[in-house]
C-alpha cells in the first residue's frame, strides 16, 4: 500500500497509500477478533506506522482498555457527549482544540472499531463526520462525499463484532446517516469461527455447543441440556456456598445481572463477603447530594436518594460506596486525569480519612464515615500503567490518588414526591467493586475465574434484547462449569428464542458469513499468486500438509 512512501529504503509507511483497505471482522464472543487486533496488528500498527498514529476505539470504557491503553471511546473520539446534538451541523461546528487527540486523528494511517453491534449509528456517523472534518484539508477531501470516503479516507480501516450480541440503547435522528456509512464502508469481510475463549476439555466444548445452539436456532440434545440445568442454583443453594469449600472460587467470579436493581445490591453483598474473607475492616462512604437550584432535601429524601440503584442516572457515583484495603476496585467514571478512565481495574491500598473522622471503634468489622475521605491510594491492576505518574502526587509509580469529585454537569433527577423531580449533583469517590457488572460491562470480558449469572428477566426489556443479554452472559466463561446460573429460564429460550426475536439480525450476520466465503476464496487466489504454499510457516499456519491439501 506504501511502495510510494518517501524512503523506500526503510519499512516506515509515509506518503499517500496506492488503495485503501477496509475491513469487518466478525465471529462470536470468544473466538478471537480483539485478541488478533492486539497481538498481531496492534503491534504491526506500532512498528511501521509509529504510536500515535493509528486511532483505536470502542462504545464502552470497558470494551476500549482491552485494545490498549492508548484507545478511547468513540463519544471521546468523536467530541461529544451523551447530551450533544448528533446532526451534521453541530459536529461541523465543533471547535478546533488543537489537542494531542485531534492531531492524532489527523496523522492516523489505521482507525480500529470494537464492539461494533455496540456503537450507536448516531454517534458512529458523528465519529465519521469528525475525522473527515479534521483531515480534511490535509487529505484533500470533499466533505461533500464523507459517506463515501469513510473516516476521512482512512487508508485502513478495521471493524470488529459480533450482531448478535448488545446492541445500543437508543439513536438520534443522524442514526440512518450512519447506517449508510457503515454500509459503504464494507470491504473485506472475515469470519471469526475459532473458540479460543472456551476451554478444550469437555465442560468447555459443552458451553460451545450450547452458544451455538443458540447461535443457530437448533434445538440441543437431552443430554446437553441436563448438563446446563446442572449449573443451575436456587438463592438458597449461594447461601450455602458462602461456607462451602468452594467460597474462594465464588468470591473469585465476576457476578452479573441484567438490571441495576440486582447489580446495585451484588455490588454491596459482595463487598462485605469480601472485607470479611480477606480479615479487613470495611467502610462505607455516603454520598452528598445537592440540589442545583435553593430547594434543600429533608432527612427522609436525602435517605431515599442514597438508595437510587441505578449508577447510570447518578453520574456513576454509587450512593453508598464499600472500600477496604486490599479490595479490588474499579474507576466508575470519567475524571479529570486522562489516564483514569472508567472501569480501570485497581486494588486499595490506603484510605485516608477526613481529620474530622471520629475514632474507630476497636475491632469494628464495618463502619459508616461521617465524612468522606481525602483520597483513596490506589495501584492499578494493569500493567501498561506500570511506569504512569500523575504529576503532583507523590506516590510510586502505577499508583494514583482517587478523590471524591462534584462534576455540576452530571446533575442527575430525582424523584422527591409524585410529579415533582429535583436535579441533584453528588460528590462521591469514583469507586466500584471491580467484578460485579451488568450485561453490558461484561461484555467483552472473558471471566476466566468464572461467572455468577442472575438470568432474570427485567419488566421492561424486550425479548429480542433478553435473547442477546442470554447469549452474552453465558458466553463470558470458558468453560460451563465456571458458571452459577439463578433466574434460568426454559428450554426454547436457549434454541431457537434468539433467532426467532431477531430476525433483522439473524439476516444480517447470514449476508455477512456469505460475503466472507467469497473474500477467503479470493484470498486463497492471493496466496497461490505469492507462491506462499512452498512456506512451510505458512503451510503450518493455514492447517494443509506440504503438497498443498488440508489437514
Amino acid at each position: 500500500m506504501w511502495e510510494k512512501r518517501t524512503e523506500a529504503s526503510t519499512c516506515f509507511a509515509n506518503g499517500q497509500p496506492s488503495e485503501r483497505c477496509n475491513c469487518l471482522w466478525l465471529g462470536a464472543g470468544g473466538s478471537g477478533k480483539t485478541w488478533a487486533y492486539t497481538k498481531v496488528l496492534r503491534p504491526l500498527f506500532q512498528r511501521f506506522f509509529g504510536f500515535g498514529r493509528y486511532t483505536a476505539g470502542a462504545p464502552t470504557h470497558a470494551a476500549a482498555r482491552l485494545l490498549g491503553a492508548e484507545a478511547r471511546t468513540l463519544h471521546k473520539l468523536a467530541n461529544i457527549s451523551p447530551n450533544s446534538a448528533l446532526h451534521r451541523g453541530a459536529i461541523r461546528g465543533q471547535r478546533n482544540k488543537n489537542d494531542a487527540l485531534e492531531q492524532q486523528i489527523l496523522a492516523s494511517l489505521a482507525c480500529i472499531v470494537d464492539e461494533l453491534s455496540m456503537s450507536a449509528a448516531d454517534v458512529y456517523h458523528a465519529l465519521g463526520l469528525r475525522f473527515s472534518v479534521k483531515r480534511c484539508e490535509n487529505w484533500a477531501l470533499d466533505l461533500s462525499r464523507y459517506l463515501q470516503e469513510w473516516f476521512g479516507k482512512m487508508p485502513i480501516g478495521l471493524q470488529l463484532g459480533d450482531f448478535l450480541q448488545l446492541r445500543p440503547a437508543a439513536q438520534a435522528n443522524a442514526a440512518e446517516l450512519g447506517r449508510l456509512l457503515f454500509k459503504n464502508s464494507m470491504g473485506i469481510v472475515v469470519h471469526f469461527t475459532g473458540t479460543g475463549r472456551f476451554s478444550s476439555c469437555a465442560s468447555g466444548q459443552a458451553l460451545v455447543a450450547i452458544l451455538q445452539h443458540m447461535r443457530q436456532g437448533t434445538a440441543m440434545t437431552d443430554a446437553l441440556w441436563a448438563q446446563l440445568q446442572s449449573r443451575v442454583y436456587e438463592v438458597q443453594q449461594l447461601q450455602d456456598l458462602q461456607t462451602a469449600p468452594s467460597r474462594r472460587a465464588f468470591l473469585r467470579a465476576y457476578w452479573g445481572a441484567l438490571a441495576w436493581e440486582q447489580v446495585a445490591r451484588l455490588q454491596q453483598l459482595r463487598a462485605v463477603l469480601e472485607a470479611e474473607d480477606a480479615g479487613e475492616r470495611l467502610y462505607f462512604v455516603q454520598a452528598i447530594d445537592k440540589p442545583t437550584g435553593d430547594a434543600t432535601l429533608s432527612s427522609a429524601q436525602v435517605s431515599a436518594a442514597l438508595q437510587c440503584l441505578n449508577m447510570t442516572k447518578t453520574g456513576y457515583l454509587i450512593g453508598m460506596c464499600p472500600l477496604f484495603l486490599g479490595m479490588e476496585v474499579r474507576i466508575s467514571c470519567i475524571l479529570p486525569e486522562p489516564l483514569l478512565t472508567r472501569e480501570l481495574p485497581c486494588i486499595v491500598r490506603r484510605i485516608e480519612l477526613h481529620p474530622k473522622e471520629p475514632p474507630t471503634p476497636p475491632g469494628a468489622a464495618c463502619v459508616v464515615l461521617q465524612y468522606q475521605p481525602l483520597g483513596v491510594l490506589v495501584e492499578v491492576a494493569d500493567s501498561d500503567y506500570g511506569q504512569f505518574q500523575v504529576p503532583g502526587d507523590d506516590v510510586p509509580k502505577g499508583h494514583f490518588y482517587v478523590r471524591p469529585v462534584f462534576n455540576k454537569q452530571s446533575a442527575w433527577v430525582f424523584e422527591v414526591a409524585p410529579k415533582q423531580k429535583l436535579r441533584l449533583v453528588r460528590k462521591q469517590v469514583p469507586l466500584a467493586p471491580q467484578r460485579v457488572l451488568t450485561h453490558f460491562g461484561l461484555q467483552g470480558i472473558t471471566a476466566r475465574s468464572g461467572l455468577v449469572a442472575f438470568l432474570n428477566q427485567p419488566p421492561r426489556m424486550k425479548d429480542g434484547d433478553y435473547g442477546l443479554a442470554l447469549y452474552v452472559m453465558l458466553s463470558r466463561a470458558t468453560k460451563l462449569s465456571d458458571l452459577w446460573l439463578i433466574g434460568v429460564p426454559e428450554r426454547p429460550y436457549f434454541e431457537g428464542f434468539l433467532h426467532e426475536r431477531n430476525k433483522t439480525l439473524v439476516d444480517r450476520m447470514s449476508l455477512f458469513e456469505r460475503l466472507s466465503v467469497q473474500n477467503e476464496q479470493a484470498a486463497e487466489k492471493y496466496i497461490q499468486k505469492l507462491l506462499w504454499r512452498g512456506n512451510a510457516y505458512v503451510n503450518r499456519t493455514l492447517g494443509v500438509s506440504g503438497t498443498g491439501q488440508a489437514k
